[in-house]
């Protein structure tokens, strides 16, 4: 069976329009917790604020 590739070429205009979350945001996350050794990013969806996690933390678990 042949996989047909319905979404590749919309994956840039896709990234570029999608809203993101603000930096201040995990800035403000991370001063809650005492301790940056690990986050859960629970219902992460496509996993693009794990990056601004990682930022503050030293592990970050994305689960959907």
């Amino acid at each position: 069976m042949k996989f047909e590739d319905h979404f590749s070429e919309l994956a840039t205009t896709y990234s570029k329009y999608r809203p993101s979350y603000p930096p201040v945001l995990f800035e403000f996350l991370s001063s809650c917790c005492h301790q940056h050794q690990q986050a859960w990013d629970c219902g992460t969806g496509n996993r693009q604020d794990v990056r601004s996690l990682a930022d503050h933390f030293d592990k970050v678990f994305a689960t959907a």
